[in-house]
C-alpha cells in the first residue's frame, strides 16, 4: 500500500512584475535598460490581458485587424516578468498598458483611502492601436483609452529614425496621464462640462502631475538622477519631463512637456495662459517648485554630514551609500507631495472647478491629517502656487484658517427627520479595504432581479447607458433614498434649491480610511450631490443641445455623521421671497448670493467661448458642447511647437 503524498497547497503571489520600457522606446535605445512594474497579482486575470479594472482591447482600426491577446498566467510569461517589450510585438503593448495603468491606479488608492472602482462595476478599456494619428485621449463615451500611431517627422525626428512608427502606447507618460484622466472623470464626471477656463486645466494639470511623479515609482532611475545630477534634480531631464520619445519625433525637439521648464516663479505666464495644458502647465510648475524646495531643505542634514559640516559638495561621483540616501528622501517628498494633491480629491467641489478651489481642498485636506504641519509641505506648496499667481480670490489671506474650506454648523446625516443609513455603507467601505478578499458585495436594490446585462460595446460603438445623464436616472438603491431625503430637508443650508420639481441627485458617497500624523486612521464620508437648473439654459437653442446648468453639494462628514464641511457651487434660489423670509444667519443667504455671482460668470463664460470659437458663424452647435478631451489633445499633440 502506497503511502499518502503530502502536498500542501502553495499560496498564489501577491504581486506580478511587468517588463516596460524606459519611459519610451527610445530612452530604452539610447540606456540600454528597462524598467519593471510591480503590480497587483490578479489569478483570475484572463487573456487580453483582462483583469478586474482595466481591459485591453486590441483591435488595430487602421488596418481593420486584431491582435493576439496577451496571457500574463502563461508559465512562461510568468517566468520571465512579462514579454520582453518590442516596439514589432503587439502583446506586449497590451502588457505595457495593462502595467502602467494598473500601477497608476494601485497608487490612487493608496493615497485617497480606499478602493477604486469605475461605475458600475465597469472596466476601462485600453485600445493600444485605436487609430493613426498624433494623438492618444481618454473617451469618456466608450469608457476607453485610445492610444494612436503615427511616422515620425522626415525632416526633425529626434533621436528618432525618419518616418518610423511610433506607438503613443509605448509611453509610459502617455499612459499614466490619459489613465488620469478617466479616473479623475469617475470621480468627478462633471469636470467633463468646461463651465470656465480651468476645468480641462485641472484636468491636464492633474493628469501631468500623476504622470510625472509616477516616474517616482521606479527607485533605481530616481537613483541615477540623483547620481548624474550630485543630488540636483532641477539639473535633470528624463526625471522630471514627459514623454521625450513623442515630443522629438513630433518634430518639437525636445519633450512634450517639462515640470521645470519654466523657472521665472512669477504669475505672468498664469494670467495670460488660456489654452487648458498651458494653464495646467502652471499649476504643475508650482508643484514641483514646492517638491524641489521640500525635496533640498530634507537632505541638508545629509549634505551637512557627508561634507564635515559644510554642506559644499566636492566635485567628484557621490557615494553610493550617500546617493541612496538622498534617492529616498527623493522618492518619500514626492510620495507626500503627490498624496496632498489626490487625498484633496473628494474636498474638491463637484461641479465648475477652479484651481483656488483646489487650493482650498489641498489645505483642507491636509490640515485634517496635519494640523501642525511640522515638515513645512503645506506652507511650501501655498507660498510656491501663490508665487505662480494660483490662489483663491475670496480668501481673506493665505493662512491655513482663512484657505479651509468653512466648517459646517448643526448638520448631522443622523438627522432623527430623514436619517442616512450610514450603517451599511462603513461596513462595505471596511470590507472593501481587506487586500486578501473580495471586495464587499454592492448595495442592491430592494426590486426583482434585472436582466442579464449586454455584452459589452465594442469601441466604435455609441457610448455606453452608465455614461448618459445621471440626473435623469434612477439609482433605486436604498442608501441613495435616505441621502436625497436628508438633502432635500436641508437643501436651503447645504446650497441646494428646496423646490420640489428640482431633483437633487446623488453623484457618489463614500468612505476613505487615511493615516494621519499620529498614526491612526482617520474615517471620513464624502458625499457629492448636484442639482439640474433647466430653466437656467439658454431657451433659445434646442433643448437636446443646450449647455447644461448644474448647482453641486460636497459635504464631508464624519462617520458619526457630523458635516464638517459644505462645499457649495450654489445658483439663485427659485423662490426669493422665501429665502428673504429665514432668519439673517441662515447659510441661504450667502448661497443665494453666490448663486447669483456663480450664474453671471457661466453666462459670460458661454459668450467668450462663442467668440473664441471660429466654427461659431457655421454652426448652431454651441461652441461648449464642441469642447472634449478629444478636441483639445488633438491641438495640442498635433501643433508644431
Amino acid at each position: 500500500m502506497s503511502a499518502e503524498l503530502n502536498r500542501p497547497a502553495i499560496r498564489l503571489p501577491d504581486r506580478r512584475r511587468l517588463r516596460t520600457f524606459a519611459f519610451d522606446p527610445m530612452s530604452t535605445r539610447l540606456s540600454g535598460r528597462f524598467l519593471a512594474l510591480d503590480v497587483p497579482y490578479e489569478a483570475e486575470l484572463r487573456p487580453g490581458p483582462d483583469g478586474s479594472l482595466v481591459q485591453v482591447v486590441d483591435f488595430d482600426a487602421g488596418r481593420n485587424r486584431w491582435y493576439e491577446p496577451l496571457d500574463l498566467n502563461d508559465p512562461a510569461v510568468l517566468a520571465q516578468d512579462g514579454l520582453r517589450p518590442a516596439e514589432g510585438d503587439p502583446r506586449t503593448h497590451q502588457q505595457i498598458v495593462y502595467a502602467v495603468a494598473t500601477s497608476v491606479i494601485e497608487r490612487f488608492e493608496r493615497f485617497v483611502g480606499r478602493r477604486f472602482r469605475w461605475r458600475a462595476n465597469q472596466k476601462l478599456r485600453l485600445v493600444p492601436h485605436a487609430f493613426e494619428g498624433r494623438n492618444a485621449f481618454f473617451d469618456p463615451g466608450r469608457r476607453a483609452v485610445l492610444f494612436g500611431y503615427y511616422r515620425a517627422d522626415r525632416l526633425d525626428p529626434g533621436r528618432n529614425l525618419p518616418g518610423q512608427v511610433v506607438f503613443t502606447c509605448l509611453s509610459t507618460d502617455i499612459i499614466a496621464h490619459e489613465v488620469t484622466h478617466a479616473i479623475l472623470h469617475r470621480m468627478r464626471q462633471y469636470y467633463s462640462e468646461p463651465t470656465n477656463r480651468d476645468v480641462f486645466a485641472w484636468h491636464e494639470a492633474f493628469a501631468d502631475l500623476v504622470a510625472l511623479f509616477q516616474h517616482f515609482v521606479h527607485r533605481d532611475f530616481v537613483i541615477d538622477a540623483v547620481a548624474t545630477t550630485s543630488g540636483d534634480l532641477s539639473k535633470t531631464s528624463g526625471l522630471l519631463q514627459l514623454a521625450s520619445e513623442f515630443g522629438e519625433s513630433t518634430g518639437r525637439g525636445a519633450a512634450l512637456r517639462s515640470a521645470i521648464k519654466d523657472r521665472n516663479r512669477t504669475p505672468d505666464r498664469f494670467r495670460a495662459a488660456t489654452e487648458p495644458h498651458e494653464r495646467g502647465a502652471c499649476f504643475v510648475s508650482a508643484v514641483f517648485d514646492a517638491y524641489l524646495d521640500s525635496y533640498q531643505a530634507s537632505i541638508v542634514d545629509l549634505l551637512r554630514i557627508a561634507t564635515g559640516g559644510s554642506g559644499v559638495l566636492p566635485a567628484g561621483q557621490l557615494s553610493p551609500d550617500l546617493v541612496k540616501r538622498i534617492a529616498d528622501e527623493a522618492v518619500r517628498n514626492a510620495d507626500r507631495l503627490l498624496g496632498m494633491v489626490v487625498r484633496a480629491m473628494d474636498y474638491l467641489p463637484v461641479v465648475d472647478i477652479r484651481f483656488g478651489d483646489v487650493v482650498r481642498a489641498i489645505v483642507t485636506a491636509d490640515r485634517a491629517l496635519y494640523p501642525d504641519d511640522a515638515i513645512n509641505l503645506r506652507r511650501n506648496l501655498v507660498e510656491a502656487l501663490r508665487r505662480r499667481g494660483i490662489y483663491p480670490e475670496e480668501v481673506a489671506s493665505l493662512t491655513d484658517e482663512a484657505l479651509a474650506w468653512p466648517t459646517a454648523d448643526d448638520l448631522d446625516l443622523n438627522d432623527p427627520a430623514a436619517p442616512v443609513d450610514l450603517r451599511s455603507l462603513i461596513l462595505l467601505a471596511t470590507m472593501d479595504l481587506d487586500p486578501g478578499g473580495k471586495a464587499g458585495a454592492l448595495l442592491v436594490p430592494q426590486q426583482p432581479a434585472a436582466a442579464p446585462a449586454p455584452p459589452p460595446a465594442a469601441v466604435g460603438d455609441t457610448p455606453a447607458a452608465d455614461e448618459g445623464d445621471p440626473d435623469e436616472r434612477d439609482p433605486g438603491e436604498v442608501l441613495y433614498q435616505t441621502v436625497s431625503r436628508w438633502a432635500r430637508l436641508h437643501a436651503e443650508q447645504i446650497g441646494l434649491d428646496p423646490d420640489p420639481d428640482l431633483r437633487i441627485a446623488l453623484r457618489g458617497i463614500h468612505v476613505a480610511y487615511r493615516q494621519a500624523a499620529d498614526g491612526q486612521p482617520r474615517p471620513e464620508v464624502a458625499i457629492q450631490l448636484t442639482q439640474r437648473r433647466p430653466e437656467l439654459e439658454d431657451q433659445e437653442l434646442p433643448a437636446g443641445t443646450r449647455p447644461k446648468v448644474r448647482a453641486g453639494t460636497v459635504l464631508i462628514a464624519g462617520v458619526d455623521g457630523r458635516v464638517e464641511h459644505v462645499i457649495a457651487k450654489p445658483l439663485p434660489f427659485r423662490d426669493e421671497a422665501a429665502i428673504a423670509k429665514l432668519p439673517a444667519d441662515h447659510p441661504a443667504h450667502e448661497h443665494h448670493q453666490a448663486g447669483i455671482k456663480r450664474l453671471k460668470a457661466l453666462n459670460q463664460w458661454a459668450v467668450d467661448v462663442e467668440v473664441m470659437d471660429a466654427l461659431s458663424g457655421w454652426t448652431a452647435e454651441p461652441a461648449m458642447n464642441r469642447l472634449t478631451f478629444a478636441a483639445i489633445h488633438g491641438e495640442i499633440m498635433t501643433e508644431n511647437r
